[in-house]
């Protein structure tokens, strides 16, 4: 008789894609010491759904442009799966200070491109984001 075998759990799945992927340490190499991240697993808290998890390990060789829009179309995701939940604890400034401004950067032309086809031209209408997000 066959065992059925588990899924790995996120954080091991995700772990080891930043722990491989180019992409995921050079959009990493932009951060200061002083920047964190807090990520929460569907089995914990509810943030990070396995759509997302599977979506991002899947391409370890994806560049970081491609890497940014995916991360950003499961945060506006509409299939709960597949939805990556963002909760801002930091101002722009202290965003910025702390490197995450290059590191949306470092997707280059098509972060941006795909940011400007959402809306997001202007600094105002970034800015207006980031505080839909520091509110949860």
């Amino acid at each position: 008789m066959a065992t059925e075998q588990l899924p790995e759990p996120s954080n091991i799945v995700l772990r080891r894609f930043f722990e491989t992927s180019e992409s995921a340490r050079k959009a990493a190499s932009h951060l200061k010491a002083p920047a964190e991240v807090g990520v929460r697993f569907t089995d914990v808290a509810g943030e990070y759904r396995p759509g997302a998890v599977n979506a991002i390990a899947s391409k370890p060789d994806a560049d970081v442009g491609d890497l940014g829009i995916l991360f950003f179309q499961h945060i506006i995701a509409q299939d709960p799966q597949s939805k990556i939940g963002v909760k801002l604890h930091s101002g722009l400034l202290k965003l910025t200070k702390r490197g995450w401004f290059g590191v949306m950067m470092s997707g280059g032309a098509k972060v941006i491109g795909w940011m400007a086809a959402k809306g997001l031209k202007e600094p105002s209408a970034i800015a207006h984001a980031l505080g839909r997000l520091r509110k949860g």
